[in-house]
């Protein structure tokens, strides 16, 4: 249950790092109405943010014709944390994409969870592939 709302709380760290604004996580795990893991917490969003631009071209790489600045924010900043989760910790990869796809279902449209699903799944066929290049930012 702490992972969930660590990862809740995640979430919205990387939609609001979306908007130019900076971490502050005292402030965050203390606003936030629910207990946290601290160091997954940021293992998570520090993971997003500096490897940013490599989960970019992954997400765009398997979206089908969808860039990253033209997905829904909300989309984007599941997709950054749960290709983070798929390729930079120790998650089970199911784990990961049901939980962002739970994330989708809360928070973005209609079609966000099918969306999120089908990024994830070809991410996680893939992930051999793609953790070299992870490695190299």
């Amino acid at each position: 249950m702490a992972r969930t709302a660590t990862r809740l709380l995640a979430f919205y760290m990387v939609f609001q790092a979306d908007f130019g604004q900076e971490p502050d996580y005292a402030l965050a795990i203390e606003e936030f109405p629910r207990p946290v893991n601290e160091d997954f917490l940021r293992q998570l969003v520090d993971g997003v943010l500096s490897h940013g631009l490599y989960l970019d071209e992954v997400i765009s790489q398997y979206s089908r014709g969808w860039s990253v600045e033209r997905m829904p924010k909300v989309d984007r900043a599941i997709l950054r944390l749960a290709t983070w989760e798929l390729l930079g910790t120790d998650i089970p990869l199911a784990a990961a994409i049901n939980e962002a796809v739970k994330l989708a279902k809360d928070f973005g449209g209609a079609e966000s969870p099918a969306f999120v699903n089908g990024v994830l799944d070809s991410i996680k066929e893939h992930r051999e592939d793609l953790l070299p290049g992870l490695e190299k930012t």
